[in-house]
């Protein structure tokens, strides 16, 4: 998972984006993402190996569009249907608007930044999230076009935690999203 999230950290168009967007400096604007993307990512995880239907979840992983999105985030965020979008994704990712609430206000008590500027960063993440999982299992889903969705759910969960070592960062994200999703 830790080169998903590498993906996202280190894309520095992300994060120059972001930080445009929604009015802060790139330190600020790079430290929200870097706390947000493991959050989102086990939200994700979570979404995978719930009982409930990640049909549409996957769906929005098998969309190259998404891809697009994450190579060009400065020409999708400025555009207001993004945020329909985004919001919609964000749903899949931490399972009501209620949680990403939490997770807003969990923030801003680990970081000062206030819980409403995370609140406009977290619809403009959701999808690079959706953007990364999607160009990093492209390869796979491309070659086995013919797989069924527990498949492909199989594929993206083993995607995130590539080692299946409970490393550290799959703990962080873990007790981080328990605590912000209970």
């Amino acid at each position: 998972m830790a080169g998903l999230i590498d993906m996202i950290i280190n894309n520095p168009t992300i994060v120059k984006t972001i930080s445009k967007q929604v009015g802060i400096n790139l330190d600020d604007a790079g430290s929200i993402i870097g706390k947000l993307a493991p959050i989102l990512m086990g939200g994700a995880k979570s979404n995978l190996e719930s009982d409930k239907d990640s049909g549409t979840l996957i769906k929005h992983i098998e969309s190259n569009n998404y891809a697009e999105m994450f190579d060009k985030p400065e020409e999708v965020i400025k555009q207001g249907e993004f945020t329909n979008m985004g919001n919609e994704i964000l749903s899949e990712l931490t399972g009501s608007k209620e949680n990403s609430r939490k997770v807003a206000k969990h923030l801003q008590e680990e970081t000062g930044i206030s819980d409403s500027i995370i609140k406009s960063i977290l619809p403009m993440l959701a999808p690079m999230i959706i953007g990364a999982l999607t160009k990093k299992s492209m390869p796979t889903l491309n070659n086995n076009s013919t797989q069924d969705s527990s498949g492909i759910e199989g594929m993206l969960r083993n995607l995130i935690d590539q080692d299946n070592d409970g490393s550290m960062i799959d703990d962080v994200m873990g007790m981080a999203t328990k605590f912000i999703f209970r």
